[in-house]
This record gives C-alpha cells, structure tokens and sequence, in this order.
C-alpha cells in the first residue's frame, strides 16, 4: 500500500508546474573552500567528478513569489565529505552557500531579487511558525555565494528530540522570487543523468557514493528540496526531477537537490561567546 501511496505522489508531481521550469545543464568543478574548526557543514546535493569536473543543472524561469527551498537535519550525514554536524551542539546557522548559473542582478540592479528565510520544518518539509530569519532583498551573482548571516540564527527551537539535552534540529530555508522579474536566478541542481550519458562513475568526493533513483536507492528516505509554489501553495512541496529523466515516475534517474549548503557554528552552550571573525574568514 505503501509502495502505491508513493507512486501516486510521484506522479502529482510529474504533472506539476514545478515541472515546467525551464532545465539546462552545465558542468563546472565544485568549489570546496575551507572552513573554521567550530563549524560544520551539511548539503545533500551530488558532486560527480567527471573525470574532474561534475554536472549541474540550472532551472529558471520562476513566478513572481514562487518560493523553493531545501530541508535540513542536524545529525544526517553530509554528502561532499564533511563530518557529522553534533546534533546537540551544532545549531546556529551562520552562513549558507548557494549555487546561481545567470547572475543577471549585478546587470540588471532590483529586476532579480530573492529573499532567504529560515523555518522550523515539520517532517513534510513544512514550516512551522514564523521566519526565523529573512534576509531582505539579495541579487546573488553567477557562480558559488556565500551569503553570511550575522548574527546567527539559532534554530534550537526546531529540535525534533525535545530533550533534555534537545538534539536535530530541522529547519527549512527557502528563497522567494522578489524582483520585478523572477525568471532568474538560474538555480543549480545536482545532475545525475549527464553523468551517467558522459559514462562517468557514479561517485562523490566524500563518504557516500552517489545512488539513483532517488528516493527510492538513497541515503536518505526522503528529499529534501522542493518547490513551494506562492506563497506555500504546496506544501509538502512538489519534488524537482532530473532534466534526462522522461519517465512519469522519476524512475529513470530520480529527482534533484538543490546545490545548496549550510554552515553551522558548534558549541555545547547557546550562551557561549563566539569569535565572529573566524566564520566571517570563510566567505573572503
């Protein structure tokens, strides 16, 4: 039965306008930058070498308030090689990094606007509450940006074990099409089935070796980026499948994560002072 409730969802989302995004792919390398040792760094996106750079897909053409956005654990094991955030010390967001293919706002000032929020998620991947945090308007730019937020958003107010001590957080953090003209940014997505037509080894640089179809051959039982439509329209949010896949299902290649990753600055107490200097060092 439960194999039957999946399909049905996998095809609502087939059909979806999430899925009229526009798709193209691109290949560059993975920029990996170094970060300060009271931090830690979760994402779920792939990183392909093929043989030395890795396929990405880029979506655009979003609505006026179209919101995205992907789902974070405290406690899951990161893609990309990084170690597992402590779940009970590892909760003040400090910095997010994001993947933009067009970067057209240095151009065009105010035309390509987004804004980042930060939510509790319950387990659909829903917020739950208020914004924790909301950035303003930012134009991001063509290539990896490191977006600092200063002071730090604590999201122990989202642990999924109450405690005490509580422990794994999850959270939500979205960006909503703000601009007078919301078709960019040009979002970077993992890429599966570039990878796979390229006749590369299906692996990453790290611990876990890069599965497909997702969800279904995954790491993890759910995905975690998603489309919310306006203003939450949809919510769970509808799933982005690869570019190459043609099936109803997914079944071919799966679906995509947003390449997207957060920092977190670890201490065992909220309370603790924190040396703003050594997390800032790492966007410069």
């Amino acid at each position: 039965m439960k194999k039957i409730l999946l399909l049905l969802v996998m095809l609502a989302l087939a059909l979806s306008s999430a899925h009229a995004i526009n798709k193209r792919p691109y290949m560059m390398k993975e920029d990996f930058g170094i970060a300060p040792l009271d931090q830690c760094s979760l994402q779920y996106y792939y990183f392909i070498p093929c043989p030395t750079y890795s396929w990405f897909w880029g979506l655009y053409g979003w609505s006026p308030g179209a919101v995205i956005g992907t789902v974070f654990t405290v406690g899951d094991m990161p893609t990309g090689g990084f170690d597992v955030c402590d779940s009970s010390a590892c909760y003040q967001v400090v910095g997010l990094r994001v993947l933009d293919f067009a970067g057209y706002g240095t151009t065009y000032p105010g035309l390509f606007t987004v804004e980042f929020d930060i939510y509790c998620a319950d387990e659909n991947g829903c917020p739950v509450g208020s914004s924790l945090w909301n950035s303003g308007p930012i134009e991001t730019s063509r290539d990896w940006n490191e977006i600092v937020i200063d002071p730090p958003v604590d999201v122990s107010s989202c642990f999924i074990d109450p405690g005490p001590p509580g422990s794994h957080a999850r959270f939500l953090i979205t960006a909503t099409h703000t601009g007078s003209d919301c078709s960019y940014p040009e979002w970077g997505f993992d890429n599966i089935s570039s990878i796979v037509a390229e006749g590369c080894e299906m692996h990453v640089v790290g611990c876990l070796p890069a599965l497909y179809p997702r969800p279904e051959n995954s790491h993890y039982p759910v995905m975690h980026s998603g489309y919310y439509g306006i203003d939450f329209t949809y919510c769970p949010p509808q799933l982005f499948q690869d570019g190459g896949d043609t099936t109803w299902d997914g079944s071919l290649y799966g679906f995509i994560e947003l390449a997207w990753r957060v920092e977190l600055l670890c201490q065992p107490n909220a309370t603790e002072s924190t040396t703003w200097g050594s997390v800032k060092a790492l966007y410069r």
